[in-house]
């Protein structure tokens, strides 16, 4: 068994932090087939020192997938901090850790002087990681990418470790690359290389044999998987197969619909809506005849329940 910080974690994969996808309900279904460790999606933490409604929303946890780690996004240590204090103060059972989103790409992110532009300022990460390990007892984790335009992740890793970063994620591309092209495992060895404290890799892991390869070629301490769960928990279950040495099994129709229903049972406990689950299911309605026309079904879902009569009709 390794660790982050203070953090017993068992072999397996993680669930990363994906954007309108890592909700509450997706986390648990995640915990119940087999991840090891989930994030939530990128929070912001000026909205939770406004106190922000919706925001505190995306805060909520279930006992089920525990353990999680809250990913933050901003610019600003003392911003960040704080709101690190006001979640452990309300809620201070639901997150066993805190990530710093250096990652996100998108226009707005970049505009906003967030999530990848962090990449070009590797002294103000390491003064945000600093302020955040000050701000807890919790293991502090950041989500690097290779750089924004230009290689800047070992400038920017060494500064997240030499301020207390526990473990260092790396998301194997360039932010302007978005998730396209193929991810550069080299540069997640040669991240493992450099810093002492845990390496996680991530990039274009989408089955088992991906999980094994990425393992074996950077060496690094952790795998985490994210657009290869979109639809896909299961992924999860081999891995675990795999990692106790049993038989790993296929995915098949019937597992599709196994999954498919418990993932609606649990957006339904959480009171999801359609937005919350759509993405889910279009990822899910893949690799089998029908698959196309299932998917539009859902794109054009105006509820759950018009993403729920057509998925059962199928597999039934």
């Amino acid at each position: 068994m390794q660790k982050i910080g203070n953090l017993k974690i068992k072999e397996g994969a993680f669930l990363a932090p994906m954007a309108d996808y890592t909700n509450v309900a997706f986390r648990t279904l995640a915990k119940e087939y087999g991840s090891t460790l989930g994030y939530t999606e990128l929070v912001s933490a000026k909205a939770i020192c406004f106190n922000s409604k919706r925001t505190f929303e995306m805060l909520e946890v279930s006992e089920e997938e525990k353990p999680v780690f809250l990913q933050l996004f901003g610019n600003d240590p003392e911003v960040i901090a704080n709101a690190i204090k006001i979640v452990e103060k309300k809620l201070p059972k639901n997150f066993v850790g805190y990530d710093l989103n250096c990652g996100c790409s998108v226009p707005k992110a970049i505009k906003g002087k967030y999530g990848c532009y962090l990449m070009d300022h590797p002294v103000l990460v390491g003064k945000i990681i600093a302020a955040m390990k000050n701000a807890t007892k919790k293991p502090i984790t950041a989500k690097l990418r290779i750089g924004l335009e230009k290689e800047t992740f070992l400038e920017v890793a060494k500064e997240a470790e030499k301020n207390g970063a526990d473990a260092i994620c790396l998301h194997a591309r360039f932010g302007k690359q978005g998730y396209s092209g193929v991810a550069d495992w080299k540069k997640i060895k040669e991240l493992k290389n450099k810093v002492k404290v845990p390496v996680i890799g991530n990039g274009d892991v989408v089955d088992v044999t991906t999980y094994k390869k990425m393992k074996k070629e950077t060496n690094c301490d952790f795998v985490m998987v994210a657009r290869g769960i979109i639809g896909n928990a299961f992924l999860f279950k081999q891995i675990k197969q795999f990692c106790e040495g049993k038989k790993v099994k296929e995915k098949n129709e019937k597992e599709i619909l196994i999954e498919g229903k418990r993932f609606l049972e649990l957006a339904n406990d959480f009171s999801l809506g359609v937005n919350n689950v759509r993405g889910y299911f279009i990822g899910l309605a893949n690799g089998f005849n029908g698959a196309k026309k299932l998917r539009d079904s859902f794109a054009r879902a105006k509820n759950i329940e018009e993403i729920e009569k057509p998925f059962l009709k199928f597999f039934k």
